[in-house]
């Protein structure tokens, strides 16, 4: 069995997979309201692992004399469990720390504008 040609087809293919989708998803969808209701775009950013994942497994049944169902069913799991890893950790570090809480609106101040017009009446009686 060839371990290391699993073990690194599998690595790379979640760092390429998971790292392409995380980057456009951060860079491209900035606000996650578009997220929350997928379209084509979405769906497709999360093909890429899935694409890289077939293209790693593909290879390493290509690239095998024995056992080759198995090391490419081995690569499979592997890489989807990375690329969960990958999604997982780009989550935690990409979450807000504190929760953005709105700012006030200032209030119009309703006693100064009622004093204000009881000056004006007591400036005109007078």
């Amino acid at each position: 069995m060839r371990l290391k040609l699993v073990l690194m087809s599998s690595l790379i293919a979640a760092v390429a997979g998971a790292g392409v989708a995380t980057g456009i998803i951060l860079s491209v969808f900035s606000s996650l309201n578009s997220i929350s209701r997928p379209g084509v775009l979405v769906v497709s950013t999360y093909l890429l692992p899935v694409i890289a994942i077939l293209l790693a497994s593909i290879f390493v049944y290509r690239h095998t004399a024995r056992r080759r169902k198995l090391q490419a069913a081995l690569t499979a799991i592997l890489s989807i469990l990375l690329t969960i890893l990958i999604f997982v950790i780009a989550s935690i570090v990409s979450a807000r720390r504190a929760p953005i809480h709105p700012e006030p609106r200032p209030q119009p101040n309703i006693s100064n504008a009622a004093a204000g017009s009881a000056d004006i009446l007591s400036a005109v009686s007078a």
